[in-house]
């Protein structure tokens, strides 16, 4: 009897149970209604026509990434085409036009003229004389400062060339004596320069064309000036 008992006690509790999982299976239905209710509803604006969920903070949207993606691929595409039918509706290029040359005027100096030569006709012979001025001395070309003391002077000649020697004494400073044989061959067209001088001494070099004269003077012991010349002067203009 006991066993019986039990036995109808166990399936009075198994009743129970399953009424009571009855009972909270039905509460739970609605409430599992009424959670996917909101989500479905909260889902439908994401997969609406617009395709863009509101974004969270922090978050990048989805249709913002995928719309740049697309216009990027959809702006490739379109300029590829584009220069694919550039390319293929190019014209043929013309050929380049060759223009003749152009003669340019020459500019600048115009090359300076030779002057005619200061001696004409058959040279001395060669000589030198102490004291005074030597046979065949060109004196109206070259011409010696007024007051000058003779030491020497000589004449030489080298095919078409003169050649001129002279050295005197004159009682004038240096530079006084320069300045008359620079006034005497300036006037005959010779420009001068300076020329290289020993100690104590100052020189100047004349020229023109390809005639030259270089007058060196020192001073002596008395305060005296003393020039040396040396000349060359063509008789044919070269």
């Amino acid at each position: 009897m006991m066993a019986r008992r039990l036995v109808i006690a166990g399936l009075c509790l198994a009743v129970l149970i399953a009424a009571v999982a009855i009972v909270l299976d039905q509460m739970a239905k609605p409430g599992s209604t009424s959670a996917q209710g909101p989500s479905s509803s909260s889902s439908s604006p994401g997969t609406g026509s617009t395709g863009a969920a509101t974004p969270t903070p922090g978050s990048t949207p989805s249709g913002v990434a995928n719309g740049g993606t697309e216009g990027s691929g959809s702006g490739a595409g379109g300029t590829g085409s584009g220069g694919a039918d550039g390319n293929a509706s190019a014209p043929t290029s013309k050929p380049l036009e060759v223009l003749p040359p152009v003669t340019a005027t020459p500019t600048g100096l115009p090359e300076p003229t030779t002057p005619a030569p200061l001696i004409t006709g058959a040279l001395p012979a060669p000589g030198s004389a102490d004291g005074e001025l030597v046979d065949g001395w060109p004196d109206g070309v070259l011409s010696l400062p007024s007051g000058t003391t003779i030491g020497s002077t000589s004449v030489s000649t080298s095919g078409n060339i003169l050649q001129l020697t002279a050295d005197g004494i004159i009682a004038k400073p240096r530079a006084e004596v320069l300045d008359s044989f620079r006034q005497s061959l300036v006037s005959h067209g010779f420009w001068s320069e300076e020329a290289p001088a020993a100690d104590g001494a100052v020189a100047a070099r004349f020229v023109r064309g390809t005639d030259t004269v270089t007058v060196s003077v020192s001073t002596t012991g008395t305060g005296s000036s003393r020039f040396q010349l040396l000349g060359s002067l063509h008789t044919t203009a070269e």
